[in-house]
């Protein structure tokens, strides 16, 4: 069948030639009914102009329909045996499955008026009884109907899938926008902490020039911290440059960014989730600012999905690990392992992937061997240039 649906003329040639050679047949085999006429060559011919074209009935439906039509009409008005009207049947519902329009109205028109006419000549001849004359409207009126059905179901299936890729192009639209926002949000706050960092600068540098007459040494340690901080606010700077920034602000603005240290908080924020912190390792006093942020709002996005999508959790650990030259925070769940898969786009994993990215780390998420989700992210201590 797909080789055949490869080559539609041959798939029309099949049938056409079946119902070229039955008809051919019936012509010359058929005993011929009282008044009808006997067999001879322009019967033959006329047979094959009723079937033989139904070979071009896709490429040419209104024209094979025309002359399989005219030559039906005039075996039935001569007398002629033949195959019955099964070519009729074939080009009107090929009319009525791969035609629109003006066209295809008048055509069904002109065949109606001509079929109907022939129909009731013969039935007031008495060529043909009533339950002929009702079958073949039956059956005339069912080929066209098929017809226009298979079309139609056609044309459903064909909106379906513009449907269905408009949802998708849709979709991903949505997703390059909740990016978009995420890499935003992200940008405001390194924002904040960049800010923090350059007011820091401003008052060192002015407790060093007040000192440096008076307590050269002081001033001295007041220049490198504020070396230090500079260092630091400028590789804050170099990753917020590669984020776009929107202009609008909420309400926190201008609220103290959270950390590393500050993650009790979001384990103390709702008693109702068994949530257990660990700490392995000494925090270094040099954190930078963007990996203590991003670190906070992994486990926090990490710990909303848990509420929304693990179902009834026994136990749920934070891992915080303090190593020589990274920070690792591993959150564990013991749910029904959908914690992380947010939505059916995935938006947490994306943002948590975004933030981890502008600060040199990584994150990964699956589901546990043993049941429920884990999240991982790792970061270097180091600056990042």
């Amino acid at each position: 069948m797909r080789w055949l649906r490869r080559r539609p003329l041959l798939a029309d040639s099949i049938p056409a030639l079946v119902v070229t050679l039955i008809g051919i047949a019936a012509h010359w085999h058929v005993p011929v009914p009282a008044g009808g006429h006997q067999p001879n060559a322009l019967g033959t011919v006329l047979v094959c102009l009723a079937g033989l074209p139904l070979a071009l009935r896709r490429r040419h439906p209104f024209a094979v329909l025309a002359t399989v039509a005219a030559a039906q009409f005039t075996i039935e008005a001569i007398g002629f045996e033949s195959a019955g009207w099964i070519g009729i049947m074939i080009a009107l519902y090929t009319v009525a499955a791969h035609t629109s329009g003006v066209r295809r109205a008048y055509a069904a028109e002109a065949f109606a008026v001509g079929a109907l006419g022939l129909l009731i000549a013969g039935l007031l001849k008495h060529r043909i009884d009533v339950g002929t004359f009702i079958s073949s409207i039956v059956f005339l009126v069912g080929a066209f109907i098929l017809g226009d059905n298979l079309q139609r179901r056609r044309l459903n299936v064909a909106e379906l899938a513009e449907r269905a890729e408009r949802a998708e192009r849709e979709r991903e639209l949505m997703s390059r926008q909740r990016v978009q926002d995420e890499r935003s949000r992200i940008a405001r706050e390194l924002h904040d902490v960049v800010a923090h960092s350059v007011s820091l600068m401003i008052i060192q540098a002015g407790a060093a020039r007040r000192s440096i007459s008076s307590a050269p040494l002081q001033a001295e340690s007041a220049l490198k911290d504020l070396e230090t901080t500079g260092r630091q606010a400028m590789d804050e700077l170099r990753r917020v440059l590669g984020v776009l920034r929107t202009e609008n602000v909420d309400g926190n603005a201008l609220a103290p960014q959270p950390s590393l240290s500050t993650v009790r908080s979001l384990v103390d924020s709702d008693p109702s989730l068994p949530v257990e912190l660990h700490e392995t390792g000494a925090p270094p006093a040099d954190v930078p600012s963007s990996v203590g942020l991003s670190m906070y709002r992994v486990v926090q996005e990490a710990l909303t999905n848990v509420r929304k999508h693990a179902g009834a959790v026994r136990q749920v650990a934070i891992n915080v690990a303090y190593e020589a030259d990274r920070v690792v925070v591993q959150i564990t769940d013991d749910g029904r392992g959908a914690s992380v898969a947010t939505n059916a786009d995935g938006h947490g994993l994306v943002g948590m992937r975004e933030r981890m990215a502008l600060c040199g780390g990584t994150v990964v998420a699956g589901p546990r061997p043993g049941g429920g989700w884990q999240v991982r992210a790792t970061a270097p201590l180091a600056e990042v240039s």
